[in-house]
């Protein structure tokens, strides 16, 4: 009982009081029950007594603490007054909101606070129609708050959410800070990520145009980029647009749609590569036919297989020689990939996303599929799509020499 009564005083300890003063209005500051206004030219000022009774006082005594806050004419100023589990101190923050995160600017800013998507509606209602989703750790731009719904805006789609699943004010700018990722659009049809800042240099994959990669650094005549699996490439930076970015939602239209092209596309290639086959196996091909039937069936590979079977080889690129839990978990962050629907609606469209996994355009999976992945990358597939997970809802993961911080197994670390 003396620990439950610590976790209940330990959830109402918690007291935010943001004040925004604007030049020519009035405002309140509510305190103890009162509300304290604010008129032209002057201070709103306020004071709060926070009064701790929990169970475990032997003596029965109530402490109590003063804050006294006072608010100037700032408009982008947030003030976070915390309150710790035992009542026996505070805290007070001030959050600076002035400025902007990918073109939104903070003091306009909500953030998913969800674990993988929270609906979007047409209005302030649980009955109304959904007319798109907010993923984890995605934004949007306030049109109007309300008490319990926020009216955004956010990628293609302008909705209510309701407010139980938004972080605003310094939580929003906080977790939009720890996620925004500086990116490269490709501005040409065909982008060569080469493995050295030279023209000569080998090439990891090919980006059409409007494709993105994550950039590492911008370094004049090349711009340095990353894909999901740590391997550093490069980019001419005459043909691409570099910007900061953080998710957005997505209209149910485009998911729907995204999901019928991923599956059209798979038994497109699945059909190809069946017949290919079948044209091979009728016919009494030269050796140098045979061997023209081979790469034409290793090049269709990544999507002529089934899931399991696919994300095996993805696999066995990254981790076929780490430990079994560090195999499971790549399956792990293509499931995640997976299930938060950033990233792509099926295996095959997470791991062939582009600028994703650079094994994918270097024809290393096509080879593995064709040989037949390790039965040891089998199992750990198999497990990963069955529920098994090590990392969490981790996302992205490095070599632990990068220095990113999260849950290391073997020589990666997921986060």
């Amino acid at each position: 009982m003396k620990n439950r009564m610590h976790a209940c005083n330990a959830a109402v300890a918690v007291l935010m009081v943001a004040a925004v003063i604007t030049q020519g209005s009035m405002q309140g500051v509510w305190a103890a029950g009162k509300t304290i206004t604010k008129s032209n030219n002057t201070v709103a000022s306020a004071k709060i007594t926070v009064k701790n009774t929990g169970a475990d006082n032997s003596k029965g005594s109530t402490n109590e603490s003063s804050i006294d806050i006072k608010v100037g004419a700032n408009p982008s100023t947030s003030i976070d007054i915390k309150v710790d589990s035992t009542g026996n101190g505070t805290k007070a923050e001030s959050a600076d909101l002035s400025g902007s995160v990918a073109g939104i600017a903070y003091e306009n800013l909500v953030m998913a606070n969800v674990e993988e998507a929270v609906n979007i509606r047409k209005s302030d209602s649980e009955d109304s129609e959904i007319v798109g989703k907010l993923y984890k750790e995605c934004a949007g731009e306030i049109i109007k708050k309300g008490s319990g719904w926020t009216n955004i805006r956010t990628g293609d789609v302008t909705g209510w959410v309701k407010n139980d699943y938004l972080l605003f004010g310094a939580d929003a700018k906080r977790l939009a800070d720890a996620t925004v990722r500086k990116m490269a659009t490709s501005n040409t049809s065909c982008l060569r990520v080469r493995k050295e800042p030279s023209q000569d240099a080998g090439v990891y994959d090919l980006l059409a145009q409007g494709d993105t990669i994550e950039v590492v650094e911008e370094l004049g005549e090349w711009v340095s980029v990353e894909f999901a699996d740590g391997t550093v490439g490069y980019v001419s930076s005459e043909y691409v647009s570099v910007a900061d970015e953080i998710g957005k939602g997505e209209t149910i239209e485009s998911i729907t749609a995204k999901a019928e092209a991923s599956e059209k596309a798979k038994q497109a290639e699945a059909n190809k590569a069946a017949a290919e086959k079948a044209k091979s196996d009728s016919s009494a091909a030269t050796p140098a036919a045979a061997t023209n039937d081979a790469a034409a069936s290793a090049a269709a590979a990544p999507t002529s297989y089934d899931d399991v079977t696919l994300l095996a080889a993805l696999i066995q690129s990254e981790s076929g020689y780490e430990c079994h839990e560090g195999q499971v978990a790549v399956g792990n962050v293509v499931m995640n990939r997976l299930r938060s629907g950033k990233f792509g609606n099926t295996i095959y469209s997470v791991i062939n996303a582009k600028g994703q996994f650079s094994p994918v355009g270097s024809g290393r999976i096509a080879q593995i599929l064709a040989q037949g992945p390790k039965a040891s990358c089998i199992q750990a597939a198999q497990e990963a799509m069955a529920g098994t997970n090590y990392v969490g809802d981790a996302v992205r993961f490095r070599p632990v020499s990068s220095g990113y911080q999260g849950i290391v197994i073997g020589n990666h670390v997921f986060w």
